[in-house]
């Protein structure tokens, strides 16, 4: 359906509701992939990088079958409380209880199991993120009109970020210096279940009566067209995990009187893990202003023309990957890169978030699973980028001995990988995604 004029009821209240979600989320994400991996090197002091890469790969194999989720959401829900709220409401208190099952059980562990328990914990409330973060995904798509789409995709991204940096960082520092990590993991699981409540507040649409799932579903990965997107959508996030993690070590590792050595694979503390964690810490922050800012432009832009959006994001993202080794032992240097990569990296995921919105605003009785679909590609992208990651960095260290050498390879391929992702976009004809006023316009 590409009719500009069918817009669903939305009240701006329910902006706000979207982007407490997705803040609460955002300190999932920064305690699972900045908290997390520098708590367990302090526990374990020599961890191997690839290893750690790993680890951030496996728990996120739910996100990879966000499709099947989006599947059933679509197809049952309550008449009473509506098809979404009670899929998030239930699996945001799955995660919180997997959340604080990891705060109480990790200092529990010995050296050798702490890293297999810590899986454990992450397969849990990524489990349950998954499930809450398909159906809200539904919800928003179900009430928010198409000229609203970009600007709300870009707060509740925005909103990501700021608690992944909240949550992550400035957090996450705090409960460092009180040697209180477990008390973090516990305070998200709370704070998670009440990220679960509030959707309750959102006026959702009657369930369809007839929803032939299944049947519409063979009819989305049969088109030729859809599998264009969801091409597009898996390259788009295989470097997403890797560059602002890789870029951070990058600095670090070459500044002067350096809190770690790095031999090539492997990363050893020189001092406390609370040292590491500040500065990486900081450097995630700033990578984090950059991603704010460029959400939210590249939200408004996108609500104005949505390919120029995804230009203008991509222009800015792609080349900062191969650049970004030339600022190796410049501090300041590196800052203003990080603030490139964030901006680039928020205005294009923001722009192309609104496309792949409006795309599965084409299914409305299956436009969860469709969306699922596509964030299951895009997951799956990530999931494949840390592992193909993990493997190139034990390839490169048999020949180099540098970790500014490996790096500079690794991003180049990286930009193979979002450039790819350009290309394929390109050939999705504009009619899908863009305002009728912009076709008109180009003709």
């Amino acid at each position: 359906m590409n009719d500009d004029t069918i817009e669903p009821e939305f009240k701006k209240s329910y902006t706000y509701i979207f982007s407490f979600f997705y803040l609460i989320q955002g300190f999932y994400n920064g305690l699972q992939f900045i908290v997390l991996p520098i708590w367990l090197i302090g526990i374990i002091k020599t961890v191997d990088l690839a290893s750690i890469i790993t680890i951030f790969a496996i728990p996120s194999i739910p996100w990879s079958g966000k499709f099947l989720i989006g599947l059933i959401n679509d197809k049952y829900g309550s008449e009473k409380y509506g098809r979404r709220k009670p899929w998030i409401f239930i699996f945001c208190i799955f995660a919180g209880i997997g959340f604080i099952i990891t705060g109480i059980g990790v200092p529990l562990q010995t050296e050798s199991t702490v890293i297999m328990f810590a899986l454990f914990g992450a397969f849990l409330f990524n489990i349950g993120i998954a499930i809450a973060d398909t159906a809200l995904d539904g919800l928003i798509l179900d009430v928010t009109p198409k000229k609203e789409l970009g600007k709300v995709q870009g707060y509740t991204w925005s909103l990501n970020m700021f608690g992944n940096a909240a949550g992550g960082i400035i957090l996450g520092a705090i409960f460092f210096i009180f040697n209180a990590i477990p008390m973090l993991f516990i305070l998200e699981g709370i704070l998670l279940i009440f990220s679960g409540i509030f959707p309750f507040y959102i006026k959702e649409r009657s369930i369809p009566k007839d929803v032939k799932a299944w049947k519409e579903f063979k009819a989305i990965i049969t088109k030729r067209k859809n599998w264009q997107v969801f091409l597009f959508t898996m390259m788009d996030n295989v470097p997403y995990n890797i560059v602002t993690i890789a870029f951070g070590l990058l600095i670090l590792i070459y500044l002067p009187n350096s809190p770690i050595t790095a031999e090539v694979t492997s990363i050893t503390l020189i001092g406390e893990s609370l040292d590491l964690f500040i500065l990486f810490s900081l450097l995630g922050a700033i990578a984090g202003i950059g991603i704010i800012i460029g959400s939210i432009l590249g939200g408004k832009i996108s609500d104005k023309k949505r390919r120029l959006s995804v230009f203008i994001g991509n222009l800015i993202y792609i080349p900062c990957f191969v650049l970004s080794v030339l600022v190796i032992g410049n501090l300041i240097l590196g800052i203003i890169m990080m603030i490139l990569i964030g901006t680039g990296q928020g205005a294009a995921k923001a722009a192309y978030q609104a496309v792949r919105g409006d795309l599965a605003k084409r299914y409305p009785d299956l436009n969860s699973t469709y969306y699922a679909l596509l964030i299951s590609f895009l997951n799956g992208g990530a999931m494949v980028g840390l592992l193909i990651v993990a493997q190139l960095f034990t390839a490169f260290s048999a020949i180099f001995n540098e970790f500014y050498i490996i790096y500079f390879f690794i991003m180049f391929i990286m930009a193979g990988f979002q450039t790819l992702s350009l290309v394929i976009f390109l050939t999705i004809p504009q009619s899908d995604y863009e305002f009728s006023h912009n076709l008109e316009g180009a003709k």
